[in-house]
């Protein structure tokens, strides 16, 4: 299917088997590429200072297919998923997770 434009849309299958014709609907999931996520810009912090760093990932569809990880370095700070939204448009996701400036912190 190309150019779709409904977010909640079905499909209707039609066939017919001994002459009895027949009628099965499904879903129809659409998916919206991913634009590049944006983390907003964390200020120059002192030592034991603490920030929200944010994570938005705008025009996100179906949300609740997305799982959005904020790490730093191999350290995995926060995991959040939407799979309770159920809204078919796109929406933006926002993930927030305080961090506190350390000495080894650096960039």
């Amino acid at each position: 299917l190309l150019n779709v434009t409904e977010w909640n849309s079905s499909i209707l299958c039609f066939y017919s088997c001994d002459g009895k014709r027949e009628v099965v609907t499904t879903k129809l999931i659409v998916y919206r590429a991913l634009e590049p996520p944006v983390v907003e810009p964390v200020p120059a912090l002192a030592v034991g200072e603490s920030h929200a760093l944010t994570c938005r990932v705008p025009g996100v569809a179906p949300i609740k297919s997305l799982v959005v990880v904020l790490k730093q370095g191999e350290q995995t700070l926060r995991r959040e998923t939407f799979e309770k939204n159920h809204q078919d448009e796109p929406a933006e996701a926002r993930v927030t997770h305080r961090v506190a400036a350390q000495r080894w912190h650096h960039g």
